[in-house]
């Protein structure tokens, strides 16, 4: 009978026998250098931001001789501006954020997100850069809401709307970094081949005709800006000083966008509103204003019958669009589709815009630009116009797939028209054809200075007639002067012929080449 212990101590020892397959290693999922770009996509362009508020709300507290209290309250403040995030500062509403600020970062952000995508071949590694770059910025939200609920009561400023503030910031953020992933990964990935061509070149036609929008919009609000000069000088007065007047003027600048959408606005036949004033090509209204020099653009009587100028804007840049269309796409009807895309993707990016130059703005009221209007306006000066002149470009024969082919001319004369090179190929081919028993290795080689062919000394008996031949003009002095290797071959002569020794400065290659009979 087997005892128990037995039992137990033979079934370990078997236990400690079987063999042991070593565990499978599965690959990380980040390599510490995929690691490290990562945290440099999320953290870079953020930290850069938070180092440039911090000097600037730095130097203005020290240059106020102000406390530095609420330093961190501020540098979150400026954080949720940059990124159109809607604040309130001792119960005012402050809505109407500066648009350059955002531009920039937006710019900064996409240039570079496309500088890491350019380095990654694969889907997953752009889904990765493009979630570091939203989700960095988040988290710096994260704590800047914290840090303003703790800042509110030093310095009245009041925590935003926490889902106000992490939609805008993920907006910003995300269209910036959706741009630079794919201009960086177009080639990469093979985007290009699965869209439509006509999509394709519908882009730079939207964007030229983008930038003639804005374009006319800054002409028209520099022009506004020189015409009420004195009420801008007025308003830069009222600043008590250099610190005052260096503060208007950032602003000014830092609101110069918004005002320029605003004429955009104006222009295609919208509205703008700043509080109780408005402004539109068919009517005006007075109200106050906040003491800003660069609202001094706005008119101070009646809309004018020359406001219609500013139609100009819209049609030129729809003519243009349309142009441009029909130059790229390969016939009218895909002309016109380009049209009607670009048209509607650039109504929707006005009323984006409208409504991102617009908000509140405490006791003024609300500063907005007609944000509808402005995009259904914009798309239609675009589709219609741009249709038409799309339609009379591929009708011209406008379109680039329609132009004739080149048609090659014939030259009048039969002989073709030797170059030097070639008349030196075909004296080499002529010498070859030479018996190779008529020549002569003992005499040495000659090099001719400047440009020298291939030939031969021949001895032509007195009965034979040499013709005389006029000298060509000499082409090869336009031309590159090429030196090719020749060789003075004296043919062997028989004792019995009397010959007649080539005359001193005549050209050998001059004289014809005709066989001579030796028989005699």
């Amino acid at each position: 009978m087997v005892k128990p212990s037995s039992l137990m101590s033979a079934l370990l020892n078997h236990e400690r026998r079987r063999p042991r397959h070593p565990a499978q290693q599965r690959p990380p999922l980040l390599t510490p250098a995929q690691s490290r770009m990562l945290v440099r996509v999320g953290f870079q362009v953020p930290g850069l931001l938070i180092a440039i508020i911090a000097s600037l709300v730095l130097v203005t507290l020290v240059s106020a001789n102000s406390e530095l209290t609420g330093t961190l309250g501020a540098i979150a403040g400026m954080w949720f501006a940059v990124h159109q995030v809607p604040l309130s500062i001792s119960g005012t509403s402050l809505g109407v954020v500066p648009l350059l600020p955002t531009i920039v970062l937006m710019v900064v952000v996409a240039r570079s997100v496309y500088r890491v995508s350019t380095e990654v071949s694969t889907r997953r590694e752009l889904g990765s850069i493009f979630a570091a770059a939203v989700l960095g910025p988040l988290l710096v939200t994260a704590v800047a809401l914290a840090v303003a609920t703790d800042a509110s009561a030093a310095i009245g400023l009041s925590s935003p709307n926490a889902f106000h503030a992490f939609a805008w910031v993920a907006g910003v953020h995300a269209t910036a970094a959706a741009i630079g992933v794919v201009t960086g990964s177009w080639d990469s990935l093979g985007l290009a081949p699965r869209v439509p061509i006509w999509v394709g070149e519908v882009v730079r036609p939207t964007m030229r005709a983008a930038m003639v929008l804005i374009a006319g919009g800054a002409a028209i609000t520099l022009a506004a800006m020189v015409a009420s000069w004195s009420t801008m000088e007025m308003l830069l007065d009222a600043g008590n000083g250099f610190v005052g007047f260096l503060g208007l003027t950032v602003l000014s600048i830092l609101y110069l966008p918004n005002v320029v959408l605003g004429t955009s606005a104006v222009s295609v036949g919208s509205a703008a509103h700043v509080g109780e004033a408005s402004v539109s090509l068919f009517h005006t209204a007075a109200g106050p204003l906040p003491p800003l020099p660069v609202l001094a653009v706005l008119p101070e009587g009646s809309a004018q019958t020359a406001w219609f100028l500013m139609l100009v804007v819209p049609i030129t840049a729809a003519v243009m669009f349309g142009r441009d269309c029909a130059r790229r796409t390969v016939d009218v009807h895909h002309a016109m589709s380009s049209v009607w895309l670009g048209a509607a993707v650039l109504g929707i990016l006005a009323a984006v815009g409208g409504v991102a130059a617009g908000g509140n703005l405490g006791t003024f009221g609300t500063v907005e630009v007609t944000a509808w209007s402005f995009g259904l306006l914009a798309f239609a000066w675009l589709a219609v116009v741009g249709s038409l002149a799309a339609a009379v470009t591929a009708w011209r024969g406008g379109s680039k797939h329609d132009e004739p082919l080149p048609v090659k001319t014939e030259r009048s004369s039969e002989q073709p028209v030797l170059t030097p090179r070639a008349q030196s190929a075909d004296a080499q081919s002529a010498d070859a054809q030479q018996p190779a028993d008529a020549q002569s290795a003992d005499v040495p080689p000659v090099v001719q200075e400047g440009h020298a062919l291939d030939a031969e000394i021949i001895d032509v008996p007195e009965d034979v007639d040499v013709p005389t031949i006029a000298p060509e003009p000499d082409t090869t002095a336009s031309a590159a002067v090429d030196v090719v290797e020749a060789e003075v071959v004296d043919l062997a002569v028989p004792p019995t012929s009397d010959v007649e020794e080539p005359v001193e400065g005549k050209s050998t290659e001059d004289l014809p080449v005709e066989p001579v009979d030796r028989s005699d």
